[in-house]
Formats: C-alpha cells, structure tokens, sequence
C-alpha cells in the first residue's frame, strides 16, 4: 500500500517548486498548447522543445513561435543546445532583453539522434566534461537566473558523475539524469541506481529520468533514487492525466483511475488551449495519435486522428469515440 507523502517546496535560487513530476522537453510536443494543459493537470515545472542557441541568434521564424510562454504555464525552462559556450552567452542575453518569459535556462547534453551527434551538441557533450562546464560559465555569466542540465549516463562510457561535478563546480543549480546512454536510445531499461548514484554525488537538487510511463513508474523513482523531482517524457503523450495522478499520490498516497470522462476532458481541454494560442492541427495531432493507446479499436482512432486535417475534424473524432452515451 502506497503511503501519502508529504508536499514539499525545494528551492532553486529564486525559484519554489513543489514535489512532484516534470514535464521532459519533447521535440514536436512541448508546445506551449501542451505544456499549458500538463500545468493545468499538476505539472510543477515545464520544459521547452530543445531550442538551438544559433537559431535565437540569427532571429529564426520558427524559433521565435517556440519561444512563446504563457502566464498559465509558468514556471518554464528554456532548454538550449549548441556546442559554443559563447553562443550560449549571446542567445541568453537575447532572450531576457526580447522575451524574458523563462524562469531558468537548460542545457541540453541528453539528445541523442544522429543529426545532434553529427552537430557536435546534446549527448556528444558528454565525452566533454571540462567543455560542459565552460558553457554552464558562460550561460551563468549574463543572467541572474536559475541554469541546469539535463544529462545521460554517457555516450557509449559513463561520464555522468564527471559531467555533474563540471557543471556543479561552474554553478549549475540543478541537474536531470536521463539513466540510460546515448548509444541506447530509448532501448533497454533505465538504470535507476545511477540517478541514486548522482544524488548522493552532488549538493544540487537532482531529477530522475528515464522509463516513468505511468503513476507507479513515479512512485518507483522516487523510492529507489531518492530523487528531488521526476521528469516524465513518453508517459505523457496523450496523457496529461498522470500528472492529476501524481498529484494526488504526493497528498494522499493513493492513485486515482483515469476514466473514459477524463479521457474526453483531457482532449478537449487540449483543443481549447490549441485554439487560445492559436496552433495548428500539425501541433496538436501528435499528442492525440498517442491517446487511444489503452482502449478497445485504439488503430482506427489513432488513424482518424492522424487523418485529420483541421483542429475541427480532431475535436469531432474525440467526441465520437470518447463522449458517454
């Protein structure tokens, strides 16, 4: 039998963040649409889709719609990758004089793919301690807000410790640990061990990362890292309820069942946020092909959501699929 836990705020320089989950930043998910309904849902910190420091520099198009942050969201990270700490300097400083919509900013040295390695950033910086460390300098240089990272165990040989220690010697306030390495994707299964390993390694606040794919999974973390948050990532596609569900394990020790009711509420909050902010069908249908995964026929409404071609023909097949009789 679960226990209740006791709700908690850690403080990170300026900034007070209960227990609880995290909200991963996603590549084509954490918009401002859907980091708004994981708040709304009990998320106590968002990040944003890994942004390039060259992009913010050179004022892409597209970078300036991702840099979008609303005031129901808060608090939100800004995760940046690049390899030039001075890039990082420079992208900082753009951002608080234009935007300023950010409560902290994170490097990222966990992206693995092909295209970051063959870029020379993400998870090709984790055979680079002493380089990580300089672009913690440099980002900490021009801003008086909180910066993290968030790291894997190592590319192919474990760094992780190397890594945290470089980063909490330059001034990182606080460090996430994905436990598997770049090399392994998402395969295999996350060392939990490891992010305990990182925790009794640092003074830092410390989030655990890696297989959280519902409430349990959370209550597991939490149990063998001894971990301060727990970011959740895949779990949360097409499921922001898990956030409510941790929530309410974190105040009563108990998990509460997400209904078929909840399922459409969540959808259709979903939709509303996407209509407030103004975003495509393109932004919006990855999160509902993810959504039908645990019900009866989940191929054919996965399909109808993926054949949709406008926020009106997603919010139709919701209702369809989802309202109760």
């Amino acid at each position: 039998m679960f226990m209740a836990k006791q709700v908690v705020n850690l403080k990170i320089k300026n900034l007070n963040i209960k227990s609880g989950a995290v909200l991963a930043p996603m590549a084509d998910y954490t918009n401002i649409a859907f980091r708004t309904l994981a708040k709304e849902y009990g998320a106590v910190l968002s990040y944003t889709e890994l942004i390039s420091c060259k992009s913010i520099i050179y004022k892409n198009t597209k970078t300036k719609k991702m840099l979008s942050v609303n005031e129901k969201e808060k608090p939100v990270f800004l995760q940046l990758f690049g390899n030039d700490p001075a890039d990082f300097a420079k992208a900082i400083k753009i951002i608080e004089e234009k935007f300023d919509n950010f409560c902290g900013y994170d490097l990222n040295c966990g992206c693995s793919v092909p295209k970051a390695l063959k870029g020379k950033y993400g998870c090709y910086l984790m055979d680079y301690p002493v380089l990580v460390g300089e672009i913690i300098k440099a980002m900490k240089s021009v801003t008086k807000k909180p910066i993290t990272l968030k790291i894997r165990l190592g590319l192919e040989q474990e760094t992780f410790l190397e890594v945290a220690k470089e980063a909490e010697k330059n001034g990182a306030q606080m460090i996430c640990l994905h436990a598997r390495f770049g090399s392994q994707g998402y395969g295999g299964k996350a060392d939990l061990q490891k992010i305990n390993e990182l925790k009794k390694a640092v003074k830092i606040p410390v989030i655990g990362n890696g297989d959280v794919l519902c409430a349990e999974d959370y209550v597991r973390m939490k149990k063998v890292t001894k971990c301060d948050y727990v970011m959740v990532g895949r779990g949360t596609i097409g499921n922001a309820f898990i956030f409510k569900q941790i929530n309410e394990f974190e105040k009563s020790g108990k998990i509460i069942e997400r209904t078929k009711k909840d399922f459409l509420k969540e959808g259709l909050k979903f939709i509303e946020f996407g209509k407030e902010f103004e975003m495509g069908v393109n932004d919006l249908r990855p999160y509902f092909i993810g959504f039908a995964a645990n019900f009866k026929g989940a191929k054919e409404i996965r399909n109808k959501f993926a054949l949709s071609k406008t926020i009106d023909d997603l919010e139709k097949v919701l209702n369809e699929n989802f309202k109760s009789n």
